[in-house]
């Protein structure tokens, strides 16, 4: 049993992270998922400006009640602004509640668009990309990245923008009192906020840490469940738990790194707030004594001062969850940066209906360039509605072949062709269209039996279903199960047999009809009752059908019209079984020690 170390996280090029995105980068590589919202995003910009000048106007209120109401012992004035006050609170109240709802319902349509995006594109990506990236990784993005961008929406970028505009109406109407006064009381801002920035950034480093660290947790938890049965079977649940406490210990130091230095921001602005609290009462006080300004304003700008710090706070608070969020959408393009299958630049569609002659064409292919070929120059052909069977030792190249033939892979030398077309010009959906596969290891997904017959595609009727599970050898297995076709599955199919999901994979294939058929070891490690219904469902798949037989047992293969024998990924013999049976062969060989081993050991 093997799993990725925390070092490993470093080298894997899915979980590096691409520094340099940002705050501004981040919403920048957002902002075509919020196009179809602009109007509305205009209109809450609108009303949160509107509710900031409400709030500068309260404050204002407030100095003309003292100066025209108090001072001047006005009561009819001091009614009058009481009034007003009241008012502009129910409105402000009421704005407030208007843009939380009308944002949360914009950054839901944002986030719905993305991971529909995200799925999407990870649905797209090669083969190649699921062999190098653990699927703890990919579900990482998929689920706590995403997660972390919602909380961007819900508590950040809205709260941010309102604060913004706060701080912008506080300057000017400490301004509108006295320009001289608001500079004085602000001169300390500069550095305390670079300062507060310059831990944000150290920050977001850590965070970056964690991040990896809890993917290396996804994928380290998700491959330990799926293996939970071999841990049990050789008692290594404590030596598994002492790994994954080491790995919850790294993200552990790294978070409460994260959490120090987000302390440090609350002392930062209160000793900003108080220093500019106390500059304002001196100089306000002083000029108030020469008359410059009236006390209700001196009281005003106090209260502004005091009102500064509140934004300021928030847009450091709310600066971590977008460092936060940063960290998790650099994750999250990277894996959108990843390159898709790719299509043909003038893509040819395959004629039909197929004949399924197939042709491979001194095909190489080799997985890295440091790695040696895993296919050199393979050669051959087959007549449509033929059987070839392919047999080899283990990495000899038989799982290598086929995976190109469905497309998983492209040739790094030669052609493989299907009735004429090379199907490197051909979408590769279409040639998965045309190609059915029943592996030994049958994947099913939770659902029903008809669910997992049909994969959902509206096209195939349930009387399609029912007549394809007839044919595959199905009738006993609806029989015994509480619901027949609607019988639960579950997942991967642990309720089923390995036999009876091998049926339920013939049945698939029935039910689409591919004109090619691959059998990869798919009547392997089964009891002998379930391989006689597993061979007459193959006799009836292979009916009127090009078949690939990839089998390590000849005996499985006897009947085929042709066998290519691979040895370290070349061919070294072609012919009929009964040809190369017939004479001095690897395949005779082979043949020939199964039948040592089948047969029981002389007493």
């Amino acid at each position: 049993m093997t799993s990725n170390s925390p070092t490993d996280e470093t080298h894997d090029s899915a979980d590096r992270l691409k520094g340099g995105l940002g705050v501004i980068g981040l919403l920048l590589r957002l902002a075509p998922y919020f196009r179809p919202d602009l109007w509305r995003c205009a209109a809450v910009a609108g009303l949160v400006i509107i509710n900031a000048l409400i709030g500068r106007g309260i404050v204002m209120l407030f100095g003309l009640a003292i100066d025209r109401g108090l001072i001047a012992k006005d009561m009819n004035f001091l009614l009058i602004a009481a009034g007003v006050y009241f008012v502009l609170e129910v409105i402000m109240m009421s704005l407030q509640a208007g843009i939380a709802a009308w944002f949360a319902r914009i950054g839901q349509r944002v986030l719905y668009r993305l991971r529909d995006h995200l799925v999407d594109h990870v649905q797209s990506l090669p083969a190649a990309y699921f062999d190098r990236v653990p699927s703890g990784k990919i579900v990482t993005r998929l689920t706590a990245d995403t997660v972390s961008l919602t909380e961007l929406f819900n508590q950040g970028l809205l709260s941010v923008f309102s604060s913004v505009i706060s701080i912008v109406t506080i300057v000017i109407a400490m301004s509108l009192i006295s320009v001289k006064m608001t500079l004085l009381t602000l001169l300390v801002a500069p550095p305390m906020i670079y300062l507060a920035f310059r831990l944000s950034d150290r920050i977001l480093i850590v965070q970056r840490e964690a991040k990896k660290h809890v993917s290396t947790i996804n994928a380290f938890v998700a491959e330990n469940v799926s293996g939970i049965r071999v841990t049990q079977l050789f008692n290594r649940v404590g030596a598994q738990n002492d790994r994954f406490d080491r790995l919850s210990h790294l993200y552990k130091s790294a978070n409460l790194k994260a959490v120090s230095l987000y302390a440090l921001f609350y002392p930062t602005v209160s000793i900003f707030t108080a220093i500019s609290v106390a500059t304002a009462l001196y100089i306000g006080g002083d000029l108030t004594a020469q008359g410059a300004v009236t006390t209700g304003a001196m009281v005003a700008f106090i209260f502004h001062v005091k009102d500064f710090g509140d934004p300021l706070r928030n847009i450091l608070e709310r600066y971590q969850l977008f460092q936060n969020s940063v960290s998790s959408g650099e994750r999250i393009f990277s894996l959108l940066e990843e390159s898709s299958e790719t299509s043909p630049a003038t893509p040819r569609n395959l004629i039909r209906p197929l004949l399924g002659q197939l042709s491979f064409e001194k095909v190489s292919f080799r997985y890295e360039e440091a790695l040696p070929l895993a296919l050199s120059r393979v050669s051959f052909q087959i007549k449509a509605g033929q059987t070839l069977a392919v047999v080899g030792r283990t990495g000899s190249g038989k799982s290598t072949l086929i995976s190109l033939l469905q497309r998983f892979r492209d040739p790094t030398e030669g052609q493989i062709q299907l009735d004429g077309v090379d199907l490197s010009e051909v979408p590769r959906q279409e040639v998965r269209r045309a190609i059915g596969v029943v592996q030994q290891d049958v994947f099913l997904f939770r659902g029903t039996i008809a669910e997992n017959i049909s994969l959902d595609d509206p096209n195939i009727s349930r009387e399609r279903i029912l007549w394809a599970a007839g044919e595959a050898g199905l009738s006993r297995l609806l029989k015994m199960r509480p619901g027949g076709l609607d019988a639960k599955v579950e997942e991967r199919g642990v309720n089923l047999s390995l036999g009876e999901r091998q049926l339920i994979a013939f049945a698939r294939i029935l039910a689409f009809d591919p004109q090619i058929l691959i059998l990869d070891e798919a009547t392997a490690s089964i009891d002998s009752e379930t391989e006689k219904l597993l061979q007459e469902a193959t006799l009836r798949a292979r009916q009127n059908r090009t078949s690939i037989i990839i089998a390590h047992r000849i005996s499985t293969v006897i009947d085929a019209d042709q066998v290519v024998v691979l040895k370290q990924g070349e061919v070294v013999e072609l012919g009929s079984p009964t040809e190369l049976l017939s004479r001095e062969s690897l395949f005779r060989e082979m043949a020939q020690k199964q039948k040592e081993i089948t047969q029981p050991p002389e007493v």
